[in-house]
């Protein structure tokens, strides 16, 4: 992609992630282990992160998530929290998710960064480097700026993407 394309894209993007649409959105910077290390019987090794590790990673972070706030109708009914994820990162900087994440459950608005966190901290990669806060419309701008973005168009997450 060429940069005038990159602000094509990032300018409809923008346009088209409207927060009058969010019910309770949050604003969530969750960070990535960038290795593991792996036991392998009488062998370790270390394990690099790949962008698809950090997909899956969050992929299993949202499917916690949804059985936590909706209990058996998440399975039940395929009911989903909504989700914008961007990943960036790579070279010198450490992989990290910037979601645009909706609350659901107006009773859960208070506890909902905590549960969060919590969740994150469960999966395989996630690290304990993270901040949730409400989100304004100048998150919007920040997550889809061009910088830290390898490639702009592939940093959205879409296999994780989902709305209400």
């Amino acid at each position: 992609m060429t940069y005038s394309n990159d602000k094509l894209i990032q300018k409809h993007l923008r346009e088209w992630v409207d927060l009058a649409h969010w019910k309770a959105p949050f604003a969530a910077t969750l960070t990535l282990k960038q290795r593991l290390n792996v036991h392998d019987g009488a062998d370790s090794r270390s394990v690099a992160l790949t962008r698809n590790d950090a997909s899956q990673n969050l992929r299993h972070f949202l499917n916690v998530l949804n059985r936590r706030v909706f209990k058996s109708s998440a399975q039940r009914h395929g009911l989903k929290v909504p989700v914008f994820p961007v990943l960036e990162g790579g070279n010198d900087t450490r992989l990290h998710y910037h979601l645009l994440i909706g609350c659901p459950r107006p009773e859960l608005i208070d506890a909902y960064p905590a549960l969060l966190i919590r969740t994150w901290h469960m999966t395989q990669w996630g690290y304990n480097e993270c901040e949730i806060k409400p989100a304004d419309s100048g998150w919007i701008t920040y997550m889809t700026k061009l910088r830290d973005k390898p490639d702009f168009a592939s940093s959205i997450d879409w296999q994780n993407f989902h709305t209400t």
